[in-house]
């Protein structure tokens, strides 16, 4: 099949393709859909993937919102968008591919090998058909598995030179509090930047958080990625806010994460919660076991600084993340 991203002339509007990967055993053609935007005046192309993880749907809907706003007559470039990176994982709302045996989480895969397992094989159409062409990308997640509130972006610590300063201005570009310096080992930001190309990881969001929630990280989002449109000269955006955001690294990174399963009573549970500062040892919620009915555990805080995640009440297993802070001695405000 044509690499439909390698052919630079193709007119304006919007394309779709779904691209063959492989015949699976049940007989179904295992595809990856690509969506094409082109507008009318030239440009870069912003590569955007979502749903590496099958449980983080949410950013699926907000591709679908982006590419039905914009008008080619108002854009600079090209979109490219694979709103469904893993077709197999999504269906059983599952992070990782359900295959046999091989590493099966296609954020650990790229660029992925075309004679590999199912999910190496998934990730090699998509940096030949995606990720080979793009001047930026956006590979974008959210807080998955019921109920986990996320609002971030990301990039990779071991980008290089211009290569880190132009992603972390998309990360800057994206609006949210927090900018996380990640180790993005095996990620397509990862391969991306070894081929000089820039990329921003937002975490946003999440699943099943209710209309409310939901609305706010809709608009939030949406309003990220008109930013960084605007910062590649693709597409007028919106005056950029003044507020303040952390930048935290790996170090810096504190989870608070329960050693029982059981029932999470969450103090944290509303998208108004992130970015409020806690004290080392405050109380950030109680694990019950559900057959004594009795209090396990209590999930404190380990370190001052600001809650970048939460979850929201429920029932979870040993090792569930629950809550994270970047500690606040080692971060610094941008």
């Amino acid at each position: 099949m044509d690499q439909i991203l390698a052919n630079k002339k193709r007119q304006p509007g919007r394309y779709y393709e779904a691209i063959d990967v492989c015949r699976l055993a049940s007989g179904a053609a295992l595809r990856i859909p690509l969506h094409v935007l082109t507008g009318i005046n030239d440009g870069p192309t912003l590569g955007i993937l979502t749903t590496v993880h099958g449980d983080e749907t949410f950013p699926l809907m907000v591709v679908r919102e982006l590419l039905n706003s914009i008008r080619p007559e108002e854009l600079h470039g090209r979109i490219a968008a694979v709103p469904v990176a893993n077709p197999l994982a999504v269906p059983v709302f599952d992070r990782q591919t359900p295959e046999q045996h091989g590493k099966t989480d296609l954020h650990e895969v790229f660029p992925g090998k075309a004679e590999g397992n199912l999910t190496q094989k998934m990730a090699a159409t998509i940096s030949t058909h995606l990720l080979d062409h793009v001047d930026a990308l956006v590979d974008m997640h959210c807080g998955g598995m019921g109920g986990r509130l996320q609002s971030r972006a990301d990039f990779d610590e071991a980008a290089k030179g211009d290569v880190y300063q132009r992603s972390l201005n998309l990360c800057r570009a994206f609006g949210v509090p927090f900018i996380h310096s990640n180790n993005l080992s095996g990620t397509a930001a990862r391969y991306c930047n070894s081929k000089g190309v820039p990329t921003v990881n937002p975490e946003i969001g999440g699943v099943y958080l209710g209309a409310e929630a939901e609305n706010h990280y809709m608009a939030q989002t949406l309003k990220g990625f008109r930013s960084v449109l605007d910062e590649l000269g693709m597409l007028a955006g919106p005056k950029k806010a003044e507020g303040k955001q952390l930048l935290f690294g790996v170090k810096s990174r504190f989870e608070v994460n329960p050693s029982h399963g059981g029932y999470l009573q969450s103090r944290f549970h509303t998208h108004n919660d992130l970015g409020k500062r806690v004290e080392k040892d405050d109380l950030l919620g109680q694990l019950v076991d559900i057959y004594s009915l009795q209090i396990a555990e209590e999930l404190r805080a380990p370190v001052s600084g600001y809650l970048f995640f939460s979850r929201y009440s429920g029932l979870v297993d040993a090792g569930t993340k629950a809550f994270a802070i970047a500690e606040e001695a080692t971060s610094r405000w941008l």
